[in-house]
């Protein structure tokens, strides 16, 4: 996706970019983790989302299809996930878990504020 709308490598307004978009190759940190600031538009406040190496993609949405049309695009969402959409279906990175084993990952919200 680099250099097309959907490419926010580089600090940039969503604008008017419809997004239902799953995102691999993510780029990682020193520490493994993947992040992804957004800030509101007066850039007064704004948060990071950030995710470790467990999950191998993002998926953005900008709420287009969101019925009533009055809801739309009021956010945007952004989820971190273990595998691509439809994995289901092609078993693509889908974790598997035997009786009595376990899995961790972690993720987390962290908040800013430019008058901080």
């Amino acid at each position: 996706m680099a250099g097309t709308e959907f490419d926010f490598t580089v600090r940039r307004r969503v604008g008017s970019t419809r997004l239902d978009t799953a995102y691999t190759d993510l780029i990682r940190g020193a520490d493994g983790r993947t992040r992804v600031d957004l800030d509101r538009a007066d850039e007064e406040r704004g948060l990071t989302l950030w995710a470790d190496r467990e999950f191998g993609y993002l998926m953005a949405y900008t709420g287009d299809t969101v019925q009533p049309a009055s809801r739309r695009r009021l956010a945007v969402a952004i989820e971190p996930i273990t595998c691509p959409p439809n994995a289901l279906r092609s078993s693509t990175n889908v974790i598997r878990l035997d009786p009595g084993a376990s899995w961790s990952g972690s993720w987390g919200i962290t908040p800013r504020s430019s008058q901080a």
